[in-house]
């Protein structure tokens, strides 16, 4: 019985091998065991499976991707998440710094009260004195 992959009957012996049709290949299986053949097309499945398997790996990671990049509100509530937790870090951080000066604010306010009251009387002397001049300055341009 022919495969019908050739135009040739199983008795014809020593006659080339023509294709039926010029574009489906030559089966010749003289030339190997059926053991030999059975292998090959096992070897072939093999490699074809691992290359569908690849492929669907591939592909199910590009879904993956293009899933993440078009689910905005996803993208936009991690977005929220991040923003508010630095946010929230920044404002201990500075809220931190702010109660350790104010402690040495007030250490020196105790230990100190005369240096802060000059140093309170030269700034509202500054203050005046700026004052002066710019009234000064306002009253000669005509303003």
């Amino acid at each position: 019985m022919s495969t019908g992959a050739t135009g040739r009957e199983p008795g014809d012996a020593g006659e080339e091998t023509v294709p039926v049709a010029p574009d489906r290949p030559v089966v010749d299986g003289r030339g190997k065991s059926s053991e030999e053949l059975r292998e090959e097309v096992v070897e072939l499945d093999d490699d074809r499976l691992r290359h569908i398997d690849e492929l669907r790996a591939e592909l199910g990671d590009t879904v993956e991707e293009l899933v993440a990049r078009l689910d905005v509100p996803a993208r936009v509530q991690a977005k929220k998440v991040e923003t508010v937790a630095a946010a929230q870090q920044q404002f201990d951080r500075m809220y931190r710094l702010a109660v350790e000066k104010a402690e040495a604010v007030r250490k020196i306010l105790r230990d100190r009260p005369g240096a802060v009251a000059g140093a309170a009387a030269a700034l509202l002397l500054l203050v005046v004195l700026r004052r002066r001049r710019k009234v000064r300055v306002t009253a000669a341009d005509g303003g």
